[in-house]
Protein backbone atom coordinates (compact mmCIF):
# COMPACT_ATOMS: atom_id res chain seq x y z
CA UNK A 1 0.00 0.00 0.00
CA UNK A 2 1.04 3.48 -1.04
CA UNK A 3 1.65 6.15 1.62
CA UNK A 4 -1.25 9.26 0.13
CA UNK A 5 -0.19 12.38 1.52
CA UNK A 6 2.58 11.82 3.87
CA UNK A 7 6.26 11.14 3.43
CA UNK A 8 7.72 7.77 2.53
CA UNK A 9 11.18 6.90 4.59
CA UNK A 10 12.96 3.26 3.67
CA UNK A 11 12.37 0.89 6.81
CA UNK A 12 9.95 0.32 9.21
CA UNK A 13 8.94 4.15 10.37
CA UNK A 14 10.00 4.77 14.03
CA UNK A 15 8.57 6.96 16.88
CA UNK A 16 10.24 11.01 17.28
CA UNK A 17 13.74 11.09 18.89
CA UNK A 18 15.30 14.26 19.86
CA UNK A 19 16.38 16.56 16.73
CA UNK A 20 19.87 17.55 17.29
CA UNK A 21 21.57 15.50 14.40
CA UNK A 22 20.17 15.60 10.71
CA UNK A 23 20.89 13.22 8.17
CA UNK A 24 22.71 14.24 4.92
CA UNK A 25 21.39 16.75 2.68
CA UNK A 26 20.27 13.98 -0.22
CA UNK A 27 18.79 11.83 2.51
CA UNK A 28 16.12 14.48 3.13
CA UNK A 29 12.76 13.87 1.82
CA UNK A 30 10.75 16.23 -0.39
CA UNK A 31 7.67 17.41 0.33
CA UNK A 32 4.46 16.38 -1.48
CA UNK A 33 1.66 18.54 -1.41
CA UNK A 34 -0.21 16.32 -3.54
CA UNK A 35 -0.33 19.57 -6.35
CA UNK A 36 2.23 19.93 -8.90
CA UNK A 37 0.67 23.44 -9.92
CA UNK A 38 3.41 26.72 -9.07
CA UNK A 39 2.98 28.22 -5.98
CA UNK A 40 4.00 31.98 -5.05
CA UNK A 41 6.79 32.13 -2.75
CA UNK A 42 4.58 33.48 0.00
CA UNK A 43 2.76 29.42 0.18
CA UNK A 44 6.21 27.75 0.06
CA UNK A 45 6.73 25.16 2.88
CA UNK A 46 9.93 24.97 3.99
CA UNK A 47 11.00 21.32 3.76
CA UNK A 48 9.80 19.01 6.77
CA UNK A 49 11.94 17.58 9.29
CA UNK A 50 12.56 14.45 8.30
CA UNK A 51 12.18 11.02 10.09
CA UNK A 52 15.70 8.84 10.45
CA UNK A 53 16.41 5.44 12.21
CA UNK A 54 17.72 5.20 15.52
CA UNK A 55 21.42 3.59 16.37
CA UNK A 56 21.22 0.24 17.92
CA UNK A 57 21.82 1.81 21.56
CA UNK A 58 18.91 3.45 21.07
CA UNK A 59 16.46 0.91 19.56
CA UNK A 60 15.53 -0.21 22.90
CA UNK A 61 14.02 2.80 24.73
CA UNK A 62 14.15 5.96 22.05
CA UNK A 63 11.95 7.57 25.08
CA UNK A 64 15.05 8.86 26.66
CA UNK A 65 15.12 11.79 29.37
CA UNK A 66 16.34 14.19 27.39
CA UNK A 67 13.48 13.33 24.35
CA UNK A 68 10.21 15.45 24.75
CA UNK A 69 7.36 16.79 22.89
CA UNK A 70 8.26 20.24 21.16
CA UNK A 71 5.62 23.18 22.66
CA UNK A 72 6.08 25.50 20.69
CA UNK A 73 5.90 28.52 22.79
CA UNK A 74 8.32 30.50 24.88
CA UNK A 75 6.49 28.71 27.72
CA UNK A 76 8.69 25.43 28.28
CA UNK A 77 7.66 22.36 30.59
CA UNK A 78 9.26 22.29 33.55
CA UNK A 79 8.20 19.09 34.87
CA UNK A 80 8.03 15.62 32.62
CA UNK A 81 4.83 14.31 31.85
CA UNK A 82 3.40 12.39 34.92
CA UNK A 83 3.54 8.45 35.39
CA UNK A 84 0.86 7.17 36.14
CA UNK A 85 -0.90 3.84 37.57
CA UNK A 86 -4.09 3.36 34.97
CA UNK A 87 -5.66 0.48 36.94
CA UNK A 88 -8.78 2.38 37.79
CA UNK A 89 -12.43 1.42 39.51
CA UNK A 90 -14.68 -0.33 37.10
CA UNK A 91 -18.01 1.75 37.73
CA UNK A 92 -17.75 5.04 39.63
CA UNK A 93 -21.57 6.04 40.04
CA UNK A 94 -22.22 9.52 39.29
CA UNK A 95 -22.91 12.01 42.30
CA UNK A 96 -25.99 13.15 43.59
CA UNK A 97 -25.83 17.41 43.87
CA UNK A 98 -27.34 18.61 46.97
CA UNK A 99 -30.41 20.30 47.08
CA UNK A 100 -29.62 24.63 46.95
CA UNK A 101 -25.92 24.14 46.59
CA UNK A 102 -26.33 26.46 43.52
CA UNK A 103 -27.94 28.72 45.37
CA UNK A 104 -25.65 28.42 48.69
CA UNK A 105 -22.25 28.77 46.28
CA UNK A 106 -23.68 32.12 45.12
CA UNK A 107 -24.49 33.68 48.89
CA UNK A 108 -21.05 32.48 49.80
CA UNK A 109 -18.96 34.00 46.60
CA UNK A 110 -21.34 37.38 47.78
CA UNK A 111 -19.95 37.29 51.12
CA UNK A 112 -16.35 36.60 49.75
CA UNK A 113 -16.26 40.29 47.98
CA UNK A 114 -17.06 42.56 51.30
CA UNK A 115 -13.52 44.39 52.24
CA UNK A 116 -11.67 42.56 54.49
CA UNK A 117 -13.27 39.42 53.69
CA UNK A 118 -10.29 36.26 52.84
CA UNK A 119 -6.76 36.75 51.45
CA UNK A 120 -6.44 36.64 47.87
CA UNK A 121 -2.78 35.44 47.73
CA UNK A 122 -1.49 34.47 44.61
CA UNK A 123 0.18 31.31 45.39
CA UNK A 124 1.21 29.81 41.91
CA UNK A 125 1.50 31.59 38.39
CA UNK A 126 2.44 29.65 35.87
CA UNK A 127 4.06 32.58 33.58
CA UNK A 128 6.17 33.80 36.67
CA UNK A 129 6.94 31.01 38.82
CA UNK A 130 10.34 29.78 38.43
CA UNK A 131 12.08 26.55 38.64
CA UNK A 132 9.91 25.79 41.78
CA UNK A 133 6.55 26.46 42.48
CA UNK A 134 5.87 30.03 43.19
CA UNK A 135 5.21 29.40 46.51
CA UNK A 136 7.22 27.15 49.05
CA UNK A 137 5.44 26.14 52.44
CA UNK A 138 7.03 27.87 55.76
CA UNK A 139 7.46 25.01 58.42
CA UNK A 140 5.14 22.23 59.39
CA UNK A 141 2.41 24.20 60.35
CA UNK A 142 2.01 25.82 57.06
CA UNK A 143 -1.32 24.45 55.16
CA UNK A 144 -0.79 26.61 52.22
CA UNK A 145 -0.49 24.01 49.60
CA UNK A 146 1.70 24.51 46.42
CA UNK A 147 0.54 23.95 42.81
CA UNK A 148 1.92 23.07 39.37
CA UNK A 149 1.02 22.70 36.06
CA UNK A 150 3.95 23.05 33.84
CA UNK A 151 3.93 19.75 32.41
CA UNK A 152 2.80 17.99 29.25
CA UNK A 153 -0.92 18.88 28.90
CA UNK A 154 -1.08 20.56 31.92
CA UNK A 155 -3.30 23.45 32.27
CA UNK A 156 -3.35 26.13 35.38
CA UNK A 157 -2.82 29.91 35.11
CA UNK A 158 -3.14 30.70 38.37
CA UNK A 159 -4.11 29.91 41.69
CA UNK A 160 -5.53 32.29 44.63
CA UNK A 161 -5.71 31.49 48.27
CA UNK A 162 -8.82 33.08 49.25
CA UNK A 163 -8.85 31.27 52.99
CA UNK A 164 -6.53 28.95 54.59
CA UNK A 165 -8.50 25.96 52.70
CA UNK A 166 -10.07 27.24 49.87
CA UNK A 167 -8.31 28.35 46.36
CA UNK A 168 -9.75 30.39 43.84
CA UNK A 169 -8.36 28.40 40.46
CA UNK A 170 -8.28 30.48 36.89
CA UNK A 171 -7.58 28.19 33.58
CA UNK A 172 -4.87 29.28 31.00
CA UNK A 173 -6.82 30.20 27.33
CA UNK A 174 -5.87 28.21 24.76
CA UNK A 175 -2.69 29.81 23.30
CA UNK A 176 -3.41 32.75 21.22
CA UNK A 177 -7.12 32.79 22.13
CA UNK A 178 -9.00 34.86 25.24
CA UNK A 179 -11.33 31.95 25.49
CA UNK A 180 -11.97 28.14 25.79
CA UNK A 181 -11.59 27.87 29.22
CA UNK A 182 -12.60 24.11 30.20
CA UNK A 183 -9.58 21.22 29.76
CA UNK A 184 -7.62 21.88 33.63
CA UNK A 185 -5.26 19.69 34.78
CA UNK A 186 -2.80 20.20 37.55
CA UNK A 187 -1.10 18.78 40.48
CA UNK A 188 -1.23 20.52 44.27
CA UNK A 189 1.36 19.49 47.19
CA UNK A 190 1.73 19.66 50.61
CA UNK A 191 -1.81 18.11 51.68
CA UNK A 192 -2.73 17.46 55.28
CA UNK A 193 -4.74 14.59 55.97
CA UNK A 194 -8.13 15.06 57.13
CA UNK A 195 -8.22 18.54 56.19
CA UNK A 196 -11.18 19.96 53.59
CA UNK A 197 -10.31 21.90 50.84
CA UNK A 198 -12.21 23.95 48.57
CA UNK A 199 -11.27 24.42 44.73
CA UNK A 200 -12.96 26.95 42.43
CA UNK A 201 -12.39 27.04 38.90
CA UNK A 202 -13.68 30.52 38.55
CA UNK A 203 -13.19 31.43 34.50
CA UNK A 204 -15.70 28.66 33.05
CA UNK A 205 -16.96 29.80 29.77
CA UNK A 206 -20.05 27.49 28.71
CA UNK A 207 -23.55 28.24 29.94
CA UNK A 208 -23.85 24.29 31.46
CA UNK A 209 -22.14 21.72 32.14
CA UNK A 210 -22.55 18.22 32.83
CA UNK A 211 -20.91 18.87 36.43
CA UNK A 212 -24.74 19.28 37.60
CA UNK A 213 -25.81 16.13 36.05
CA UNK A 214 -23.73 13.87 38.27
CA UNK A 215 -20.23 14.73 36.49
CA UNK A 216 -17.09 14.69 39.34
CA UNK A 217 -13.85 15.36 38.79
CA UNK A 218 -10.98 13.41 38.42
CA UNK A 219 -8.64 13.15 41.06
CA UNK A 220 -4.77 10.92 40.89
CA UNK A 221 -3.44 10.45 44.80
CA UNK A 222 0.27 9.36 44.31
CA UNK A 223 0.38 7.80 47.77
CA UNK A 224 -3.10 5.85 46.97
CA UNK A 225 -1.93 4.65 43.84
CA UNK A 226 0.69 3.34 46.00
CA UNK A 227 -0.99 1.38 48.36
CA UNK A 228 -3.91 -0.07 46.43
CA UNK A 229 -2.53 0.28 42.96
CA UNK A 230 -5.96 1.91 41.92
CA UNK A 231 -5.08 5.48 40.33
CA UNK A 232 -7.26 7.88 39.07
CA UNK A 233 -10.99 8.26 40.31
CA UNK A 234 -13.76 10.16 40.57
CA UNK A 235 -13.93 12.28 44.05
CA UNK A 236 -14.84 15.46 45.16
CA UNK A 237 -18.22 16.82 47.28
CA UNK A 238 -20.91 19.48 46.56
CA UNK A 239 -19.60 19.43 42.89
CA UNK A 240 -21.69 22.20 40.74
CA UNK A 241 -21.65 24.53 37.87
CA UNK A 242 -23.02 28.45 38.23
CA UNK A 243 -22.61 31.74 36.51
CA UNK A 244 -20.32 34.26 39.09
CA UNK A 245 -19.96 37.56 38.91
CA UNK A 246 -17.13 38.00 37.04
CA UNK A 247 -17.65 39.79 33.97
CA UNK A 248 -16.72 39.45 30.81
CA UNK A 249 -17.25 40.97 27.04
CA UNK A 250 -20.21 38.52 26.33
CA UNK A 251 -21.97 38.15 29.82
CA UNK A 252 -20.13 36.63 33.15
CA UNK A 253 -17.89 33.60 33.55
CA UNK A 254 -18.66 30.22 35.66
CA UNK A 255 -17.30 28.55 38.01
CA UNK A 256 -16.66 24.83 39.08
CA UNK A 257 -16.31 24.31 42.58
CA UNK A 258 -15.32 21.02 44.36
CA UNK A 259 -14.57 20.37 47.71
CA UNK A 260 -12.79 17.16 48.89
CA UNK A 261 -10.99 15.57 52.27
CA UNK A 262 -7.11 14.84 51.53
CA UNK A 263 -6.55 11.07 52.64
CA UNK A 264 -2.60 11.10 53.12
CA UNK A 265 -0.31 14.00 54.46
CA UNK A 266 2.29 15.56 51.86
CA UNK A 267 0.63 13.53 48.87
CA UNK A 268 0.59 14.76 45.65
CA UNK A 269 -2.63 14.69 44.14
CA UNK A 270 -3.31 15.63 40.24
CA UNK A 271 -6.76 16.84 39.29
CA UNK A 272 -8.24 16.83 35.71
CA UNK A 273 -11.43 17.23 33.81
CA UNK A 274 -11.02 13.70 32.22
CA UNK A 275 -8.50 10.94 31.85
CA UNK A 276 -5.39 12.30 30.48
CA UNK A 277 -4.00 10.88 27.16
CA UNK A 278 -1.13 13.07 26.30
CA UNK A 279 1.23 13.10 22.97
CA UNK A 280 3.93 11.08 24.72
CA UNK A 281 1.65 8.38 26.03
CA UNK A 282 0.34 7.96 21.69
CA UNK A 283 4.18 8.15 21.02
CA UNK A 284 4.88 5.48 23.77
CA UNK A 285 2.00 3.44 22.68
CA UNK A 286 2.49 3.43 18.93
CA UNK A 287 6.43 2.25 19.17
CA UNK A 288 4.88 -0.73 22.07
CA UNK A 289 2.59 -1.85 18.76
CA UNK A 290 5.87 -1.90 16.10
CA UNK A 291 7.73 -3.72 18.53
CA UNK A 292 4.83 -6.08 19.14
CA UNK A 293 5.70 -9.52 17.13
CA UNK A 294 2.26 -10.15 16.09
CA UNK A 295 0.63 -6.85 15.66
CA UNK A 296 3.20 -4.97 14.04
CA UNK A 297 2.47 -7.03 10.96
CA UNK A 298 -0.35 -5.18 10.76
CA UNK A 299 -0.30 -2.38 10.89
CA UNK A 300 2.66 0.48 9.02
CA UNK A 301 3.40 4.10 10.64
CA UNK A 302 4.29 7.02 8.69
CA UNK A 303 4.41 10.49 9.17
CA UNK A 304 1.67 12.86 8.26
CA UNK A 305 2.28 16.29 8.72
CA UNK A 306 4.72 18.50 10.83
CA UNK A 307 2.52 20.54 12.73
CA UNK A 308 3.49 23.95 13.80
CA UNK A 309 5.73 23.58 16.38
CA UNK A 310 7.48 20.68 14.50
CA UNK A 311 5.72 17.60 16.22
CA UNK A 312 5.29 14.86 14.42
CA UNK A 313 1.26 13.76 12.73
CA UNK A 314 1.42 10.59 12.31
CA UNK A 315 -1.15 7.94 10.39
CA UNK A 316 -1.27 4.53 10.43
CA UNK A 317 -2.36 2.12 8.02
CA UNK A 318 -4.29 -0.92 9.38
CA UNK A 319 -5.11 -4.28 7.00
CA UNK A 320 -3.92 -7.85 5.86
CA UNK A 321 -0.37 -6.37 4.60
CA UNK A 322 0.36 -10.30 3.05
CA UNK A 323 -2.78 -10.90 1.30
CA UNK A 324 -2.85 -11.14 -2.85
CA UNK A 325 -2.37 -7.99 -4.07
CA UNK A 326 -5.40 -8.15 -6.37
CA UNK A 327 -7.30 -8.66 -2.88
CA UNK A 328 -5.18 -5.31 -1.70
CA UNK A 329 -6.57 -3.56 -4.56
CA UNK A 330 -10.10 -4.56 -4.26
CA UNK A 331 -10.55 -3.66 -0.40
CA UNK A 332 -12.79 -0.46 -0.10
CA UNK A 333 -11.10 2.06 2.64
CA UNK A 334 -12.08 3.87 5.75
CA UNK A 335 -10.59 6.83 7.70
CA UNK A 336 -10.80 7.56 11.18
CA UNK A 337 -9.17 10.46 13.38
CA UNK A 338 -9.33 11.87 17.09
CA UNK A 339 -8.36 14.57 19.14
CA UNK A 340 -8.79 17.73 16.69
CA UNK A 341 -9.70 19.39 19.95
CA UNK A 342 -7.00 18.33 22.52
CA UNK A 343 -9.06 18.70 25.44
CA UNK A 344 -11.15 15.63 24.11
CA UNK A 345 -9.09 12.78 25.68
CA UNK A 346 -11.83 10.73 25.79
CA UNK A 347 -11.46 10.51 21.86
CA UNK A 348 -8.43 9.27 22.60
CA UNK A 349 -9.10 6.78 24.81
CA UNK A 350 -11.72 5.35 22.09
CA UNK A 351 -9.39 5.52 19.48
CA UNK A 352 -6.60 3.51 21.24
CA UNK A 353 -9.77 1.01 21.63
CA UNK A 354 -10.35 0.71 18.21
CA UNK A 355 -6.26 0.34 16.74
CA UNK A 356 -6.28 -2.60 19.73
CA UNK A 357 -9.30 -4.24 18.07
CA UNK A 358 -8.19 -3.74 14.51
CA UNK A 359 -4.94 -4.89 15.32
CA UNK A 360 -5.86 -8.11 17.50
CA UNK A 361 -5.98 -11.42 17.18
CA UNK A 362 -10.57 -11.81 16.74
CA UNK A 363 -11.54 -13.04 14.09
CA UNK A 364 -13.83 -10.04 13.61
CA UNK A 365 -10.94 -8.35 13.64
CA UNK A 366 -9.29 -10.00 10.89
CA UNK A 367 -12.39 -9.94 8.55
CA UNK A 368 -12.46 -6.47 8.47
CA UNK A 369 -8.60 -6.41 7.77
CA UNK A 370 -9.28 -8.61 4.80
CA UNK A 371 -11.69 -6.56 3.09
CA UNK A 372 -10.63 -2.69 4.58
CA UNK A 373 -7.89 -0.48 4.28
CA UNK A 374 -7.89 1.48 7.35
CA UNK A 375 -6.35 4.96 7.47
CA UNK A 376 -5.80 6.53 11.08
CA UNK A 377 -4.78 9.79 12.35
CA UNK A 378 -4.72 9.14 16.27
CA UNK A 379 -3.82 12.94 17.39
CA UNK A 380 -4.90 15.35 14.61
CA UNK A 381 -3.49 18.06 16.80
CA UNK A 382 -0.19 17.29 18.62
CA UNK A 383 0.61 21.26 19.54
CA UNK A 384 -2.56 21.87 21.43
CA UNK A 385 -2.38 18.58 23.38
CA UNK A 386 1.16 19.21 24.27
CA UNK A 387 0.01 22.67 25.28
CA UNK A 388 -2.73 21.64 27.56
CA UNK A 389 -5.28 23.22 25.20
CA UNK A 390 -9.19 22.35 25.11
CA UNK A 391 -10.20 23.15 22.00
CA UNK A 392 -7.65 25.05 19.30
CA UNK A 393 -4.22 24.55 17.81
CA UNK A 394 -1.20 26.85 18.15
CA UNK A 395 -2.54 29.24 15.69
CA UNK A 396 -5.44 30.41 18.05
CA UNK A 397 -7.79 28.63 15.42
CA UNK A 398 -10.46 25.65 15.79
CA UNK A 399 -9.00 23.16 13.15
CA UNK A 400 -12.34 21.28 13.01
CA UNK A 401 -13.48 24.55 11.84
CA UNK A 402 -10.87 25.01 9.03
CA UNK A 403 -11.51 22.28 6.66
CA UNK A 404 -13.02 24.42 3.82
CA UNK A 405 -10.21 26.41 2.83
CA UNK A 406 -7.10 25.35 5.15
CA UNK A 407 -3.96 27.23 4.78
CA UNK A 408 -0.54 25.12 4.52
CA UNK A 409 1.26 27.01 7.01
CA UNK A 410 -1.66 27.34 9.56
CA UNK A 411 -3.40 23.87 9.35
CA UNK A 412 -0.72 21.67 8.05
CA UNK A 413 -2.14 18.42 9.65
CA UNK A 414 -6.14 19.67 8.24
CA UNK A 415 -4.11 19.90 4.37
CA UNK A 416 -2.10 16.80 5.02
CA UNK A 417 -5.50 14.71 6.06
CA UNK A 418 -7.64 16.42 2.90
CA UNK A 419 -4.71 15.38 0.38
CA UNK A 420 -4.45 11.84 1.82
CA UNK A 421 -8.23 11.16 1.74
CA UNK A 422 -7.99 12.61 -2.18
CA UNK A 423 -5.32 10.13 -2.79
CA UNK A 424 -6.71 7.23 -0.64
CA UNK A 425 -9.82 7.80 -3.14
CA UNK A 426 -7.94 7.52 -6.56
CA UNK A 427 -6.65 4.47 -5.26
CA UNK A 428 -10.09 2.84 -3.77
CA UNK A 429 -13.56 3.57 -2.79
CA UNK A 430 -13.89 5.87 0.40
CA UNK A 431 -16.73 4.24 2.12
CA UNK A 432 -16.79 6.04 5.69
CA UNK A 433 -14.73 9.09 7.45
CA UNK A 434 -15.32 9.28 11.35
CA UNK A 435 -13.83 12.24 13.43
CA UNK A 436 -13.97 11.02 17.39
CA UNK A 437 -15.02 14.20 19.57
CA UNK A 438 -15.77 14.50 23.39
CA UNK A 439 -18.70 16.05 24.51
CA UNK A 440 -19.16 17.95 27.28
CA UNK A 441 -22.98 18.67 27.50
CA UNK A 442 -24.78 15.47 26.79
CA UNK A 443 -24.35 11.29 27.91
CA UNK A 444 -24.13 8.72 26.07
CA UNK A 445 -22.13 8.01 22.51
CA UNK A 446 -23.69 9.23 19.25
CA UNK A 447 -22.98 10.16 16.10
CA UNK A 448 -23.10 13.48 13.99
CA UNK A 449 -23.79 12.78 10.55
CA UNK A 450 -25.17 14.37 7.24
CA UNK A 451 -28.54 14.35 6.04
CA UNK A 452 -28.80 13.49 2.09
CA UNK A 453 -32.09 15.02 1.40
CA UNK A 454 -32.07 13.57 -2.40
CA UNK A 455 -34.48 11.38 -3.51
CA UNK A 456 -31.44 9.58 -4.76
CA UNK A 457 -30.89 5.10 -3.92
CA UNK A 458 -28.46 6.50 -1.43
CA UNK A 459 -31.23 8.39 0.57
CA UNK A 460 -31.32 7.41 4.45
CA UNK A 461 -28.17 5.27 3.90
CA UNK A 462 -26.19 8.04 6.39
CA UNK A 463 -28.68 6.59 9.53
CA UNK A 464 -27.77 3.00 8.27
CA UNK A 465 -24.41 2.73 10.14
CA UNK A 466 -25.64 4.83 13.38
CA UNK A 467 -28.70 2.37 13.72
CA UNK A 468 -26.68 -0.68 13.90
CA UNK A 469 -25.07 0.59 16.37
CA UNK A 470 -27.46 1.35 18.23
CA UNK A 471 -28.70 -1.87 17.91
CA UNK A 472 -25.41 -3.64 19.03
CA UNK A 473 -23.22 -1.22 21.14
CA UNK A 474 -24.77 -0.60 25.04
CA UNK A 475 -24.15 2.90 25.43
CA UNK A 476 -24.99 4.15 21.80
CA UNK A 477 -27.87 6.05 21.65
CA UNK A 478 -29.43 6.73 18.55
CA UNK A 479 -32.30 9.42 19.61
CA UNK A 480 -28.98 11.86 20.54
CA UNK A 481 -27.77 10.85 16.47
CA UNK A 482 -28.42 14.42 14.85
CA UNK A 483 -27.86 14.33 10.93
CA UNK A 484 -28.55 17.90 10.06
CA UNK A 485 -25.90 20.04 8.58
CA UNK A 486 -26.19 23.50 10.26
CA UNK A 487 -24.87 26.66 8.46
CA UNK A 488 -22.30 26.92 11.58
CA UNK A 489 -20.94 23.55 11.15
CA UNK A 490 -20.51 23.57 7.37
CA UNK A 491 -16.85 24.03 7.90
CA UNK A 492 -16.21 20.91 9.95
CA UNK A 493 -14.53 17.77 8.86
CA UNK A 494 -17.73 15.77 8.59
CA UNK A 495 -19.49 18.36 6.34
CA UNK A 496 -16.41 19.22 4.15
CA UNK A 497 -15.45 15.13 3.71
CA UNK A 498 -19.28 14.41 2.46
CA UNK A 499 -19.70 17.37 0.42
CA UNK A 500 -15.89 17.31 -1.41
CA UNK A 501 -15.03 13.34 -1.44
CA UNK A 502 -18.73 12.38 -1.59
CA UNK A 503 -18.25 10.15 0.96
CA UNK A 504 -22.10 9.67 2.13
CA UNK A 505 -20.71 8.18 5.67
CA UNK A 506 -18.82 10.43 6.84
CA UNK A 507 -19.56 11.17 10.85
CA UNK A 508 -18.43 12.70 14.04
CA UNK A 509 -18.41 10.53 16.65
CA UNK A 510 -19.11 12.13 20.54
CA UNK A 511 -18.48 10.28 23.46
CA UNK A 512 -19.97 12.16 26.45
CA UNK A 513 -17.23 13.22 29.68
CA UNK A 514 -19.89 11.42 31.92
CA UNK A 515 -21.61 8.44 31.17
CA UNK A 516 -24.34 6.73 29.68
CA UNK A 517 -27.97 7.94 30.53
CA UNK A 518 -29.50 4.01 29.72
CA UNK A 519 -28.87 0.18 29.81
CA UNK A 520 -26.52 -1.73 32.43
CA UNK A 521 -24.31 1.17 33.07
CA UNK A 522 -26.61 4.14 33.62
CA UNK A 523 -25.90 6.68 35.94
CA UNK A 524 -22.12 6.08 36.19
CA UNK A 525 -19.22 7.50 34.79
CA UNK A 526 -16.96 6.32 31.27
CA UNK A 527 -14.00 4.70 32.23
CA UNK A 528 -10.72 4.06 30.31
CA UNK A 529 -11.72 0.33 29.81
CA UNK A 530 -15.14 1.58 28.96
CA UNK A 531 -14.21 3.69 26.34
CA UNK A 532 -11.85 1.43 24.81
CA UNK A 533 -14.66 -1.69 24.74
CA UNK A 534 -17.16 0.72 22.65
CA UNK A 535 -15.38 1.60 19.93
CA UNK A 536 -14.69 -2.34 19.15
CA UNK A 537 -18.03 -2.76 18.82
CA UNK A 538 -18.62 -0.46 16.59
CA UNK A 539 -15.57 -2.13 14.22
CA UNK A 540 -17.51 -5.15 14.76
CA UNK A 541 -20.39 -3.63 13.39
CA UNK A 542 -19.03 -2.40 10.22
CA UNK A 543 -18.18 -5.91 9.08
CA UNK A 544 -21.72 -6.69 9.94
CA UNK A 545 -23.01 -4.28 7.62
CA UNK A 546 -20.69 -5.25 4.75
CA UNK A 547 -22.24 -8.60 5.04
Amino acid sequence: EGDEGGIVVDGSAVPDAPREVLPPEDDIPEANDGNSTHRGPEEVLPPPRPLFKFGNDEISNPFSPSWGPLTGTVCKHVLPAPEFVWKCPATEPLIRQPDGIIARMQMHDARRVKPGVGMSKVVYDCLESAQTPQYTPVGESDVTLQFESRFESGNLRRAIQVFDYEYDLILRPDINTKGHTQWFYFKVMNTKAGCRYKFNIVNMMKPDSLYNQGLCPLMYSKKHAEATGFGWQRAGEDVCYYQNQIKRKSGNFYTLTFSLVAEHADDELYFAHCYPYTYSDLQKYLWSLEQDPQRSGRIRRRLLAQTLAGNSCDVLTITSFSSDPKQLKARRGMVISARVHPGETNASWMMKGLIDYLTGPSLDAKILRDNFVFKIIPMLNPDGVIVGNYRCSLSGQDLNRQWLEPHRRMHPTVVATKNMIKCFQEDRPVVMFCDMHGHSRKKNIFIYGCNNKTNSPNRLQERVFPRILWRNAQAFSYDDCSFKVQKCKESTARVVVWREFGITNSYTMEASFCGPSFGQFANTHFSPAHLEVYCPFSCKNSSTKKN
